[in-house]
């Protein structure tokens, strides 16, 4: 199928017409098949063509999917303390005088994407796999629930006495206005209808809340490099890519207002983009430190400072 061949779907975030995009396939776990994607004319939102039902999508997730792991938890560093109270509110962590200083620096650049906090510290995370995450916002204080559709990593979750509802987010039924932030990291782009997703986000976020949101840039410069080899495209399981400005039009649509936007990337993104590249699909260039620092210099920096990130990690607020 040529790139500027039209297809029947239509955008999955605004609804208009598309054309191809590129054609994929599974480079993570060597499923069979391809998958054409789709380019939204409009807004430029980037889908799987023809969206897939609910039973096929369950079939792309192996048992052994990373996260679903268990993962040993980790303690919070006085570094990471001091710089989550000096920047983003938790004023409730204790941490020496010398490491809340030196916060108010690493605030901004090492923990720059770090949550803030919210008095209600009421915390949904949708999508939670093993709980890591939910077990490090309880650290910090925040009262957490969790969404997980998987069944073992729900079991994992509990096992580490986290509440968390086996089904998706509609299911879970939430009253309205429950939480004071509602994250979703890495998540959207693994669902098929995005709007009914951000609707239901808008309905539990209580006024003042936020969304906490991360997913891979359709504008990245490593997409414009690799092309179908883009380690973040994740065939098949990334059924929608956003870029900086579709999302903004998703949450916009339900009521959500922007409230802090970044492009980050790492030495993983590219490296792995280049084992696909080469066909080296189960070896890992990350675990060389050379080629991390090469990646570094020779990626990492162009991508950020052209604001062509891999990742996109944002905040979008509920008035």
């Amino acid at each position: 199928m040529s790139n500027t061949q039209a297809i029947a779907d239509a955008c999955p975030v605004c609804g208009s017409a598309a054309s191809h995009d590129f054609t994929g396939s599974d480079f993570m776990f060597d499923m069979p098949g391809n998958y054409d994607y789709g380019r939204c004319n409009q807004c430029g939102t980037v889908f799987q063509v023809p969206m897939p039902g609910a039973e096929q999508i369950t079939t792309f997730y192996p048992d052994d999917y990373e996260q679903y792991q268990p993962e040993r938890s980790k303690q919070l560093k006085n570094i990471e303390k001091g710089a989550l109270r000096a920047v983003f509110g938790y004023r409730h962590l204790e941490a020496p005088c010398i490491y809340i200083l030196a916060g108010q620096l690493l605030g901004r650049l090492k923990y720059r994407n770090a949550p803030p906090f919210r008095d209600g510290h009421q915390a949904l995370d949708i999508g939670c796999g093993n709980g890591k995450f939910l077990v490090k916002l309880r650290t910090l204080g925040w009262e957490v629930q969790g969404v997980e559709f998987n069944a073992g990593a729900v079991e994992v979750c509990r096992v580490s006495g986290l509440n968390v509802f086996h089904g998706d987010l509609q299911s879970a039924g939430f009253p309205d206005a429950s939480f004071d932030m509602v994250s979703a990291r890495h998540l959207i782009e693994h669902l098929p209808d995005p709007n009914s997703f951000m609707s239901e986000v808008a309905r539990i976020l209580k006024p003042g809340g936020y969304l906490y949101i991360r997913t891979p840039s359709s504008k990245a410069l490593g997409r414009k490099i690799f092309g179908k080899y883009w380690f973040p495209n994740e065939v098949p399981r990334h059924l929608v890519m956003f870029s900086p400005e579709n999302l903004a039009l998703l949450a916009r649509r339900h009521g959500l207002t922007k409230g802090r936007v970044r492009l980050q990337t790492s030495p993983k993104f590219v490296l792995n983009s280049f084992d696909y590249r080469l066909g080296r699909h189960r070896e890992t260039s990350k675990k060389s430190s050379l080629r991390r620092l090469l990646a570094r210099f020779l990626y990492v920096w162009p991508a950020r400072l052209s604001g062509l990130g891999d990742e996109i990690v944002a905040i979008y607020e509920k008035r």
